[in-house]
């Protein structure tokens, strides 16, 4: 029998978020359910096909961090699901969500210590995914609400603007409260569970026995909240999942073993299945390699000569094989020489703004130069203005050294690299004006990818920033996220995409690029 019965062919990706521990009871009173619902709705959607983010007891600032990476990473995709079960407070019709460590002594200081459910949309509605769903179990009571003067004060409040395609839910209707239940779980997440069950897993059907659920558990004292196109609602399934075929799943290792093509991918195949379907191709792939190491001469060096105006040539004689994908990758042995090229696109008008060319010049250990030369494409200011700067990167990071950083140091890599791996860093730039401006980023590598990009086809380690920023100046302080993604490629030493976006003040996107490989020559 198949393993995973599904429709859909596009990713799916939660973010899933349970604050419990409140750190200032007196204000907002510690709940027993919200870890709870947000661990058990995780592994739900993870039977669904989710890729899911799962955080609990978050901060304001790791709730900010979770946001940006989700926004990060549900570009076009099918389905983006944001669910949240904690405390949720309104204020003058805007709904915040409350991470662990608020503490709301007043009306004016809930916009600062918690989140605003807008952002949540705006990442969304920013991303473009096919339908997005925003579950919000977090109309808890608190004893600060009744203090407020603005309007109602219970529960959450009706949004005002639902972006395209999206559904938002709520534990129970606009200006009431949730009950956490005396389970594990609360009344709402409860009824969620029950519906992921049932037969009826579109999600017209998940809401309609959801709601039944909680009307009959609070004796029709709660009743959930659906605000989104009904045809949405009915068209999109959570489908049945079980746990995968061991046929399909030797089938999908062996399918990785070949489109690596490396040794150790072969290897790595044989050790997990010696009885395999595949075991004696994989054992003739390895004497294929065996034979050709002992009769080849020493890897000649590759070169990629870029001709203006054209995509450079990749001869199959002297086109090394992808990076090994079970194998951490080292860095890279960059050489006085190696050249890279790459066109910058604005995601705002979706048209390429300059070309950027990076040359190695130097090296002393860790320590290169690199010159780097852009031109303005047609059409942006300066176009055709060819600007050079000389810089210093170092080797071990993949970082060009950024001579305003007055504190700490950005690390867009950190070899060795390999999926899973993870690291946290900080540092503040003194901009020309005198301002400040202080970034917290945590980065992960996420997998291996197939990117095609101008210069060619490269299997390719997704590297993804999360975080925020903050600037401080003549105009105060304001505060942002941060998200950007690399795909670094061990066959070419470097990256052969990036993307960046940025949202500051009120939450809109301000900055959004993407960065190509068009060209390179490596020694």
């Amino acid at each position: 029998m198949a393993g995973v019965t599904s429709s859909s062919q596009g990713r799916r990706i939660a973010l899933v978020i349970g604050n419990s521990a409140y750190q200032h009871p007196d204000n907002l009173p510690r709940l027993v359910n919200p870890a709870h619902d947000a661990e058990d709705i995780a592994a739900a959607l993870r039977r669904f096909g989710f890729e899911v983010i799962e955080r609990r007891n978050q901060t304001l600032e790791a709730m900010h961090q979770s946001i940006a990476e989700f926004g990060s990473r549900i570009g076009g995709s099918e389905a983006a699901l944001f669910f949240f079960a904690g405390h949720g407070i309104q204020v003058k019709n805007q709904n915040y969500l409350m991470p662990v460590n608020a503490r709301v002594e007043s009306e004016a200081m809930v916009p600062y210590q918690g989140v605003n459910v807008n952002q949540i949309l705006d990442e969304m509605d920013n991303a473009k995914s096919s339908v997005n769903i925003v579950i919000l179990d977090a109309c808890r009571n608190n004893p600060v609400s009744g203090k407020f003067r603005s309007g109602r004060s219970r529960g959450l409040a009706s949004p005002d603007v639902v972006p395209k395609g999206t559904v938002i839910v709520y534990a129970t209707d606009p200006g009431n409260v949730a009950a956490d239940g005396d389970g594990r779980n609360g009344l709402f997440t409860a009824g969620l569970l029950t519906a992921f069950r049932g037969r009826d897993l579109s999600l017209d059907g998940v809401l309609t026995i959801a709601s039944a659920e909680v009307e009959r558990a609070s004796r029709q004292t709660q009743t959930p909240y659906v605000n989104g196109p009904k045809t949405l609602q009915k068209n999109f399934s959570f489908n049945v999942a079980m746990a995968p075929d061991p046929a399909e799943t030797e089938t999908r290792f062996w399918n990785e073993a070949k489109a690596s093509g490396t040794r150790e991918a072969f290897e790595a195949y044989l050790k997990r299945f010696p009885s395999g379907t595949h075991v004696a191709l994989a054992q003739g792939e390895l004497r294929k390699r065996e034979e050709s190491e002992r009769a080849s001469k020493p890897q000649e060096s590759i070169e990629r000569k870029a001709v203006e105006g054209t995509v450079p040539a990749r001869p199959e004689k002297t086109q090394k094989g992808p990076a090994p994908v079970l194998a951490p990758v080292e860095k890279p042995d960059i050489k006085v020489g190696d050249r890279w090229a790459y066109r910058n696109i604005n995601l705002w008008k979706n048209e390429e703004s300059a070309s950027v060319e990076l040359k190695v010049t130097a090296i002393r250990g860790d320590i290169m130069t690199v010159d780097r030369t852009s031109i303005d494409s047609k059409g942006a200011a300066g176009a055709g203005i060819e600007r050079s700067i000389r810089r210093t990167a170092d080797r071990s990071t993949w970082t060009l050294l950024d001579p305003n950083v007055t504190q700490g140091k950005r690390l867009i890599l950190l070899f060795p690299l390999e999926v899973g791996k993870t690291w946290d860093f900080e540092y503040s730039i003194k901009r020309p004006d005198g301002d400040v401006v202080m970034n917290k980023r945590s980065a992960r590598v996420e997998a291996w990818e197939d990117v095609e990009v101008p210069a060619g086809r490269f299997r390719a380690l997704r590297v993804v920033h999360s975080g925020r920023t903050e600037r401080q100046g003549r105009e105060g302080r304001v505060t942002g996220n941060v998200s950007e993604t690399f795909w670094y490629a061990p066959e070419i030493r470097s990256m052969v995409k990036h993307e960046y976006r940025d949202t500051m003040g009120h939450l809109r996107t301000r900055d959004q690029f993407r960065q190509e490989l068009t060209a390179y020559d490596i020694k």
